[in-house]
């Protein structure tokens, strides 16, 4: 697993220098907002590394940039090395759950061939590590039980078109089941290499995600309208809305609509992302991942902006 010249040029060698520099100097943040501007700093450096490498997806990588998995492994290990090929294996599968999703969402073959590509990039990688072959026949198994995720979105999207209303509990359990990639999926490539993980900090993990998705969900509300996927925005405001008069509305109008004081989206999600934070704050993790919870203020910080 060691990252030698057989592996990469010296380009490659000056990215690997910089990435451990600028981890070391995130390691030693104690203050939150230079912590998530050096996050953002990291997060570049990692993914010029990857292109690098000739490892990139720009089709669907401007939502696969997320250096939390990498942290994790280093601040638990101290090893580089080993962050790096949990950080490549994280955001291998963050690609396939990506491409797997616009197949889905759009029938497009193309996504499902490359997100078969960036399978088999996963078992080829996973081959060559000794501690942890059982994820070369667990991963399938993960990525089944996450599947099951796509049909749910097939039927919300039924639900809305025929204007259907959505309860709070209908729309929490919708967002925590898009967001469980997260626990199902990544926080075990954590588990087979991390000495001090546990299944809290997958939850923790899990519900930094929700926080993550329902900001992606307030930037997309004009996007998933008209391309008529479940938004979570949306499925609020349709019980006083109905969806058909929100999809006539002009695209500077839409947001208006969804986020009326007439109906009550703000209201129900803001109920959400607060519950999600506590649900966050309340769970007990080893230190080495303490800044998972920091994070989650953060996002929850950032959302309680946006919506209000």
């Amino acid at each position: 697993m060691e990252f030698t010249a057989k592996h990469c040029n010296y380009a490659s060698q000056v990215y690997l220098d910089k990435i451990s520099k600028a981890i070391r100097d995130l390691n030693s943040t104690t203050d939150m907002l230079p912590f998530v501007h050096k996050m953002v700093s990291l997060s570049a450096l990692l993914s010029s590394f990857d292109r690098q490498l000739n490892n990139s997806f720009p089709v669907i990588d401007d939502k696969a940039d997320d250096p939390t998995y990498f942290i994790a492994a280093y601040f638990d290990t101290r090893n580089v090395a080993e962050a790096l090929w949990i950080y490549k294996i994280v955001r291998s599968l963050t690609r396939y759950i990506l491409l797997s999703d616009r197949f889905y969402e759009t029938g497009i073959d193309r996504y499902a061939l490359l997100a078969k590509q960036v399978h088999e990039s996963v078992i080829k990688s996973l081959q060559s590590e000794h501690d942890a072959q059982y994820l070369i026949y667990s991963i399938d198994y993960l990525l089944d039980q996450f599947s099951a995720f796509w049909k749910f979105e097939q039927i919300v999207k039924r639900r809305i078109l025929k204007n259907h209303t959505f309860s709070y509990s209908e729309i929490r359990h919708y967002i925590l089941s898009k967001s469980s990639d997260a626990s199902l999926i990544y926080a075990k490539v954590l588990d087979a290499k991390l000495p001090s993980f546990n299944e809290n900090v997958a939850l923790v993990l899990h519900y930094n995600q929700a926080l993550l998705d329902i900001q992606d969900d307030w930037e997309d509300i004009e996007d998933d309208v008209r391309e008529d996927m479940p938004n979570i925005f949306v499925m609020a405001a349709v019980d006083n809305i109905p969806y058909n008069t929100i999809k006539k509305s002009r695209c500077d109008m839409i947001r208006k609509l969804v986020l009326s004081e007439a109906n009550a989206s703000v209201p129900q999600i803001t109920r959400l992302v607060n519950e999600i934070h506590a649900s966050a704050k309340n769970i007990s993790i080893p230190e080495n991942f303490a800044f998972l919870k920091s994070l989650s203020d953060r996002y929850t910080d950032t959302l309680r902006r946006k919506i209000f």
